[in-house]
């Protein structure tokens, strides 16, 4: 990783454009120009780097041979799902993920609300329960689980907490549409089943439990159905404002609507999370948003410390100015493949 940074900065600048640039500006300027635009905020999010790599083809998962992974792991005997504790990371939100996926608990005065339920239920038992239960959290009390897109790294696990709790499942009206008429293009044999129909939520609804409010806002591009969140969380009284970008990677190919789409969320999500004062950025994989790195901390640290998650407004813009500008990039790289 630190090599791909030392090559990426070496050709990054900073631009000065504000987030919302306007669309003559995105036409009469180059992939190059916006890669690099994205790439000036490289080292505060590294876990973005690949989004703004224009000289690699996109992946396409749909086309990966569907046992290669567990094939892989198998070969390895590595894997990401281990090598985070649950932790409390504010006053109301916990991490009670994997390694590789995340996994957050926020915590209302009527109940839990769990964002994303890993790949399968042996995972959801092993992670996110004893996690809660670790962290004196009662996983009957799991009220809503909002998944953030239609993959199965993120619903796999909920039929634990449906099964068991009754926990009501959230999801976009496209991510539901695409699960019902059979529309994923990415499948992994270990990933558990997909949740029937149940709450669907739309573009800037509020799902409300007790004292807290979560925000919802679609933000098609690493999916069609991905939902974003912002919510408030309180650091020892003080409150903050979180937002959660609710999938990241590219893995279809180069679908220019697609990315396009990509480009267009991160950038109006951007602009509402700089309304709304947010200053904590999270993924919902801990390599994205480096939540691996600030967890560590988080044992550390004293009560007068600054808090590792809380990265201040203007960074969290930046977060977002890269998400758009690198999908950009590659939105103008396609173009001109195609001319």
């Amino acid at each position: 990783m630190k090599n791909i940074l030392f090559l990426f900065l070496s050709l990054a600048s900073a631009t000065g454009l504000p987030l919302d640039a306007q669309a003559e500006e995105k036409t009469s300027k180059s992939a190059q120009y916006f890669a690099k635009k994205g790439m000036a905020h490289a080292e505060l999010f590294p876990g973005l780097i690949n989004l703004c790599d224009i000289e690699s083809e996109i992946r396409d998962l749909s086309k990966r041979k569907r046992n290669s992974t567990s094939a892989k792991k198998k070969k390895s005997g590595k894997s990401r799902s281990s090598g985070i504790p649950a932790t409390k990371v504010f006053d109301n939100l916990y991490y009670v993920g994997t390694g590789g996926v995340s996994s957050w608990v926020i915590e209302t005065s009527d109940g839990l609300i769990l964002i994303d339920a890993l790949n399968t239920e042996r995972q959801a038992k092993e992670y996110i329960e004893k996690g809660m239960l670790a962290l004196g959290l009662n996983p009957a009390d799991t009220k809503y689980l909002i998944i953030g897109h239609e993959h199965g790294d993120h619903y796999g696990g909920q039929a634990h907490f449906v099964g068991n709790y009754k926990t009501r499942v959230v999801m976009s009206d496209v991510a539901w549409s695409r699960m019902e008429n059979n529309k994923l293009t990415v499948f992994s044999p270990r990933w558990g089943p997909m949740p029937k129909r149940d709450i669907t939520v739309k573009d800037g609804e509020t799902i409300s439990l007790g004292d807290t409010q979560v925000q919802v806002y679609e933000t098609p591009g690493h999916t069609p159905g991905t939902i974003s969140l912002i919510f408030p969380v309180l650091d020892n009284g003080k409150k903050h404002m979180v937002s959660l970008w609710g999938g990241t990677g590219l893995n279809y190919g180069p679908d220019l609507a697609r990315i396009q789409s990509y480009t267009d969320a991160a950038s109006r999500f951007g602009n509402i999370t700089k309304a709304q004062g947010v200053d904590v950025f999270l993924s919902n994989h801990p390599t994205r948003d480096g939540s691996r790195e600030k967890l560590k901390l988080m044992d550390e640290r004293s009560k007068d410390q600054p808090h590792p998650f809380v990265q201040g407004k203007d960074v969290v813009a930046k977060a977002y100015d890269m998400l758009a500008s690198c999908t950009q990039a590659q939105v103008l790289k396609i173009q001109q493949q195609e001319k």
